[in-house]
């Protein structure tokens, strides 16, 4: 589930056309997004419109009643996904809510520019999406309660995607200053490995904890129990309590740096060997699910035609574990406007399918037998962490049938052929293997006998062949990313067809 009922209708809208025009490897026509968006041309014009005036960054393009989106260099969807949720009143009153100083509704409607009436009515929007992660919000002042760990891991997920700049908060320079200190001499004492991602979640999630603490919520003290942890240095804790308490009037006492770290406390985010190690001493409940997870890593290994070496296992079931960890404390999987993995999976699909397919019958296979999260979105999160962790397994995968034969015919010189079969080779991904013939070798046998010893023909001309069962796709010399689309979805459908007829022979013993 996500939050993307909070927007208003034509925002909705808008971040449809934007994602639909993003993945698209062509443009679009009107009558092809009016159909896609469910709306008339008028309205499709407007947001289009609209969607222009928001930023520099990107810009929907019209050119011969084909639509594009155009980004710059440096820019990707999350830029429109901020803008998004810094103009929505929905996600302006949540970010009123985070830091509960509002008392009534002619409060937060003065505070935020709008009628009563309105501000009434977001709120109540709010607050029914939201119970569907068991979240209320309550009053006086409007405030969040549920699950702790899952209100953390929302308002995460918020600031990250609206990319909150520490400046439109209420706290100075310093407060910030010295809390990453904070964090730096933690990382340090403790050795942790941490890429920038990693940090900016950590750091994120101990400013999100002090605000929270500030206001009376915290952690469950059973949770934060990890002896593998080492606390900050006093120096750094001393520099920073001044700003804590004269900003949130909070002193940083041993279980609020617990708590504002409760990630690592938790053993929730394990991102060193030597944290690791003390935690799977310590934690019989962590050990157990590495130890189920590390079997997971040993199967992906068996697939592989390169197998994974025991330290990579280790990487990937630590990986997995983290996630397993965190999203058995929330229960539910909160997402906000955007999921990065979905998307990401999408598009591995379209060249990636036959792996893809292969991965996700693999972690199925493994949430079954432990008894694990069986929803698609945790599912789905498994396979791209995988991917993530292991990319090799998106071209290195054992496959259990034969290669798909394709057929290179050219209407002119070898070299074109050859040039052709270059081309594609450098495009496609997947189990085949390519074959070349010319026209001028087909005179002892009609097409149609010769198409059919092949899975697929690829011509630089347009055939014709009554009656042939085998697929023919007409290319240019250098084909078009819709030609390559089209030939690697035939592909991996032909690979995935064999695959499982393979593997139902060996099942049944027959091969």
């Amino acid at each position: 589930m996500n939050l993307r009922r909070l927007l208003k209708r034509d925002s909705q809208r808008q971040l449809q056309l934007i994602e639909l025009l993003y993945y698209s490897p062509h443009p679009r026509s009107s009558e092809e997004l009016m159909t896609t968006i469910q709306c008339t041309l008028p309205i499709l014009l407007s947001d289009i419109r609209a969607i222009n005036k928001q930023s520099d960054y990107y810009k929907i393009n019209n050119e011969n009643s084909l639509y594009s989106l155009e980004l710059k260099d440096n820019a990707t969807l999350d830029v429109f996904i901020s803008t998004m949720l810094t103009n929505s009143m929905a996600f302006k009153i949540l970010e009123v809510i985070f830091y509960e100083d509002c008392y009534s509704l002619i409060e937060l409607s003065k505070r935020l520019f709008c009628s009563l009436s309105t501000a009434q009515a977001f709120m109540i929007n709010l607050q029914t999406v939201l119970a569907g992660w068991k979240m209320t919000i309550l009053r006086r002042p409007y405030r969040l309660a549920g699950n702790e760990v899952a209100i953390r891991h929302l308002f995460f997920l918020y600031f990250s995607e609206k990319k909150a700049e520490r400046e439109s908060t209420p706290f100075s320079s310093e407060f910030f200053q010295f809390g990453d200190e904070i964090i730096r001499s933690m990382i340090a004492n403790n050795k942790l490995e941490v890429s920038l991602a990693q940090y900016n979640r950590l750091s994120l999630t101990f400013f999100i904890s002090l605000v929270r603490n500030s206001n009376e919520h915290f952690i469950p003290i059973e949770m934060l129990k990890s002896t593998a942890v080492t606390s900050p240095s006093q120096q750094a804790i001393d520099n920073f309590d001044y700003y804590l308490m004269e900003e949130l009037d909070l002193l940083y006492s041993e279980d609020v740096m617990k708590d504002s770290f409760w990630l690592l406390y938790s053993d929730l985010f394990l991102l060193g060997d030597e944290q690791i190690d003390r935690a799977l001493q310590t934690n019989h409940s962590l050990a157990y699910h590495f130890e189920t997870h590390f079997i997971l890593a040993e199967r992906l290994s068996k697939m592989l035609i390169t197998p994974l070496s025991e330290r990579k296992k280790e990487q990937l079931a630590t990986i997995l574990v983290n996630q397993h960890l965190f999203h058995a404390k929330t229960k539910e999987f909160i997402s906000v406007l955007q999921d990065r993995k979905k998307e990401c999976l999408y598009l591995l699909d379209t060249f990636h399918a036959h792996s893809v397919h292969q991965l996700r019958n693999l972690v199925i296979k493994f949430t079954d037998e432990y008894d694990l999260f069986k929803s698609s979105e945790f599912i789905d999160n498994y396979v791209y962490q995988i991917i993530a962790a292991v990319p090799s397994c998106l071209n290195g995968m054992k496959q259990l049938a034969k290669p798909v034969n394709l057929l290179i015919v050219s209407s002119d010189s070898k070299m074109q052929e050859s040039l052709l079969s270059e081309l594609l080779r450098l495009s496609i991904k997947g189990n085949y293997a390519i074959h070349q013939i010319n026209v001028n070798q087909l005179h002892n046998q009609s097409y149609l006998e010769v198409f059919e010893e092949y899975d697929v023909v690829i011509s630089t001309s347009t055939f014709d062949v009554p009656s042939c069962k085998t697929p023919i796709i007409a290319v240019e010399l250098c084909p078009s990313m819709h030609s390559i689309t089209k030939i690697q979805q035939l592909i991996d459908k032909i690979v995935l067809e064999n695959n499982q007829f393979t593997a139902k022979l060996i099942e049944e013993g027959l091969e």
